[in-house]
């Protein structure tokens, strides 16, 4: 009788077991670090005339020596975009002309340069750079696939802490932290990446994070 009673219970706990599975969710986070292929600069022209003809030759001949300059840092003229002209009264009288421009070069390290360039030869404001990688698809899959098995990772070591040997997949989410990027000439001691490349050309993150919900038995 003992025997029989042990083997019940056994049998309805086997049953709760199967019936009543654990869920539980885990975050993982994957990371991308990549040496950037591209930088983009953005800037604005401004100039002054006591007439709006004036100030609007003036910002047009401003614009076609700065777009010179650049194509001589070595930016392709099809990477050079130039805004529309846009004319106001100045504050102090007279015209005011402005013209907004961006620059895409593969000369990553060299983008401190060339910012000096456009200040130099009179740009009035200059964004901060943004780096940018070629096949960013791919990395950002990538960067799935890595947060995907710090997931399971974290699920294995939850499993088997928990006596849980079966698993399965049931619901995944996917959360994104974006891209930063970094435009240095040194190493970025904050990211992953080490290689050569990285250091002259700056560094691109992408980063990413899952969530995977697991039934355990």
């Amino acid at each position: 009788m003992p025997i029989v009673l042990f083997a019940v219970v056994l049998l309805m706990l086997f049953w709760n077991c199967i019936t009543s599975p654990m869920i539980v969710t885990f975050t993982g986070t994957g990371n991308v670090n990549v040496p950037a292929t591209n930088a983009t600069v953005s800037f604005s022209l401004l100039s002054s005339d006591a007439s709006a003809q004036g100030a609007i030759a003036s910002i047009k001949e401003k614009a076609r020596v700065i777009r010179e300059v650049i194509k001589n840092s070595g930016v392709p003229e099809e990477d050079i975009l130039e805004s529309q002209v846009t004319s106001a009264p100045g504050q102090a009288g007279g015209y005011q002309a402005l013209i907004s421009m961006g620059a895409k070069t593969i000369h990553v390290a060299n983008i401190s340069d060339l910012i000096g360039v456009l200040y130099a030869n009179g740009a009035s404001v200059v964004s901060q750079p943004t780096l940018s990688v070629e096949n960013k698809a791919d990395l950002e899959t990538k960067a799935v696939d890595e947060a995907m098995k710090d997931a399971k990772k974290q699920a294995s070591t939850f499993a088997f802490k928990n006596w849980k040997f079966v698993r399965k997949i049931i619901a995944v989410s996917q959360q994104t932290s974006g891209s930063t990027s970094t435009a240095t000439s040194k190493a970025d001691v904050i990211s992953e990446s080490t290689s050569q490349e990285a250091a002259q050309n700056g560094v691109f993150k992408i980063v990413k994070a899952v969530s995977v919900s697991y039934k355990m038995w």
